[in-house]
């Protein structure tokens, strides 16, 4: 029999795998992939209802603060609706902006990683939306180091820092778990930190570098208060990284007056984007946020966040 999918395209016999790697069992046929489909027409409510699903989805993801892939909500979310992506993830952003007080950054536009960051900042500085806040505590010195040190650190000289503060490698701390885990592996996943080798070093040694989600959820300026409040001294004392972190505020500001330009442009009505009401105009109650994405499954979501290495 010849079968053809809702496009009109013939469908050949396949062992049960899709190419998209989606699984049907007692089926023998493949689907086009996405990529190679006309794209569907464009529905504003269907639009609207796969950004409801991308704000559940990139919340639950970002539980483990993993930055998340354009490939990975292509795949899950958005999926026939490719061609529109960019408009989904405008209106997805419209609503954690005003949802949730976060915001959604791409940090690698060639590997196309996102985060969200919130507009609060924690109490060790960094915009975060993670609770955890001795982490952050460890994480502002570990980048205090790198700073003041010339934008990188040793392994040695960041391990001379954390056993003046009775932190060792292979002793489980009681916040912190495995110290030595923490921060080459669960911090270098999250994009905190980068922790690279030194070239041609025999035996290997390592080096720390700040990494890319540091350069969005804190600054240098920051980090140099931190490190004089513990040194309990003025940041002007540092004359070359105080001059090196003003610059960075300058660019940082020039940045941020471009974006809220190109967000007012996107958040105009050729959008359509609707505004949520947070509450009800018969009896003023409150709206629940997850009310955005009524049809989603929150565990479905959750063991994806989990499965993500």
């Amino acid at each position: 029999m010849d079968r053809r999918n809702d496009y009109g395209y013939r469908l050949p016999p396949f062992q049960s795998k899709h190419l998209n790697g989606d699984e049907r069992s007692g089926s023998n046929y493949r689907r086009i992939p996405w990529g190679w489909r006309p794209a569907p027409p464009r529905d504003v409510a269907i639009l609207q209802e796969r950004a409801n699903k991308l704000v559940k989805y990139l919340l639950v993801k970002d539980q483990t603060k993993i930055p998340i892939k354009r490939s990975d909500m292509l795949r899950d979310v958005i999926q026939e609706y490719d061609e529109y992506f960019p408009e989904i993830i405008e209106r997805a952003s419209y609503a954690l902006e005003k949802m949730f007080r976060v915001n959604l950054k791409e940090i690698d536009k060639q590997s196309s990683l996102y985060i969200l960051i919130s507009t609060q900042e924690s109490s060790a500085g960094i915009l975060g939306t993670t609770k955890d806040t001795p982490k952050l505590g460890l994480l502002m010195v570990i980048l205090s180091v790198i700073f003041m040190n010339g934008n990188k650190a040793s392994e040695a000289v960041i391990w001379e820092v954390l056993r003046k503060l009775g932190l060792r490698p292979g002793v489980r701390h009681s916040l912190f778990g495995e110290v030595r885990k923490l921060i080459t592996d669960e911090f270098v996943k999250q994009k905190y930190l980068e922790y690279k080798r030194v070239p041609n070093s025999r035996p290997p040694e390592y080096e720390f570098f700040w990494g890319l989600r540091s350069y969005h959820e804190t600054s240098k300026m920051k980090v140099l208060k931190f490190a004089c409040k513990v040194q309990k001294k003025d940041p002007k004392d540092w004359a070359v990284q105080y001059r090196e972190a003003v610059e960075m505020e300058v660019q940082a500001a020039a940045v941020a007056v471009a974006e809220a330009e190109a967000r007012a442009e996107i958040y105009s009505p050729r959008l359509q984007i609707p505004l949520i009401n947070c509450s009800s105009p018969s009896h003023g109650a409150k709206v629940h946020p997850w009310n955005l994405c009524p049809h989603s499954s929150l565990s479905s979501y959750n063991q994806s966040a989990e499965g993500v290495t």
